[in-house]
């Protein structure tokens, strides 16, 4: 098999990396260094690799702490020297990849879209579907800037509350729209945002027009509670990761809640956004915190080749 492969990541775009033989063993050189960079990939990330013929490879990303799969590699830039030869269904341009965020309630914000300030903006605008009516009060006393202050978070967080109805969805969708602005985003919780991950992506258009291209420091405000956050930027857009997880906790969010963000104000150094929360379920029932188990085996370096090659079964 020794040539060249071609690895597809999570995103649908491919990256064509060398493989050589060493030994009884194979090593990816030649273009794996762009692959690792373009991925965020660190030390002990866990890949998986999932052969599908004819050298092409499919990459699955596992984060080293929370052993969940790394929401970062889906944005990526796309690879300028290889394109995929075949349809696939899971190959998303970044817009989709953003645009998932809200795409169970596409309907609700046909009429509430971002506004293109520019015509030459070739992407479609992220729907702006978010929370309305706030039922953010301050829940059980939570304090200004609580940044890190439960000490060791939980790996991941289940929910304790009752199942919620299509008609709760739709009503909270309804909700932030009605409260939504020109310059506002709306963002309905997934699974990925509030239990496990703890990443937000920002929809791209949104993010085009009122974020740097860079990571920069974020303060996200409930009435008078504060909580810091940091913008992850790459390539064409971006989410919020550190500080995200703490906002989540405290304030309760849950699956198909829905946030909406208004920006405030925005220096050099900092952008405070104003958010809104709208519960599908008003009742507050904090999810219960599931802690990592140690087991065997888990921890690997990046450039371990683990192959898949069984069947075409998801991993």
């Amino acid at each position: 098999m020794a040539g060249t492969v071609a690895l597809k990541g999570p995103s649908g775009h491919e990256w064509s990396v060398g493989l050589v033989t060493n030994g009884d063993m194979l090593l990816l050189k030649h273009g794996w260094k762009a692959f690792v960079d373009d991925h965020y990939l660190e030390e002990y990330d866990i890949l998986i690799f999932k052969y599908n013929g004819n050298s092409r490879f499919d990459v699955l990303m596992f984060d080293q702490e929370s052993l969940c799969e790394k929401e970062t590699s889906y944005f990526v830039k796309k690879c300028e020297h290889t394109e995929s030869a075949r349809g696939n269904n899971r190959r998303r341009s970044l817009e989709e990849s953003f645009d998932e965020t809200n795409q169970s309630s596409d309907d609700v914000a046909d009429d509430h879209r971002a506004k293109k300030p520019r015509s030459d903006a070739a992407r479609t605008p992220p729907s702006r579907i978010q929370p309305s009516r706030s039922t953010s009060r301050s829940r059980r006393g939570t304090k200004r800037g609580k940044r890190g202050s439960r000490g060791a978070q939980p790996l991941q967080l289940k929910s304790r509350r009752r199942e919620v109805t299509e008609d709760e969805k739709h009503r909270a969708q309804q909700m932030a729209v009605a409260e939504s602005s020109e310059n506002s985003f709306i963002v309905v919780m997934r699974a990925s945002h509030v239990y496990k991950g703890f990443f937000m992506s920002v929809p791209a258009e949104w993010a085009r027009f009122h974020l740097p291209n860079k990571n920069h420091d974020i303060e996200l405000r409930v009435n008078d509670n504060v909580w810091k956050a940091k913008y992850h930027y790459k390539g064409y857009g971006g989410g919020l990761t550190s500080g995200w997880k703490n906002f989540v906790m405290e304030n309760f969010l849950e699956e198909f809640d829905v946030c909406l963000f208004d920006p405030i104000s925005r220096t050099d150094d900092n952008i405070i956004l104003d958010v809104k929360i709208f519960r599908v379920v008003e009742e507050v029932i904090p999810p219960s915190q599931v802690m990592r188990e140690t087991s065997r085996g888990t921890s690997k370096r990046v450039s371990k080749f683990v192959m898949d090659s069984s069947s075409d079964e998801d991993v």
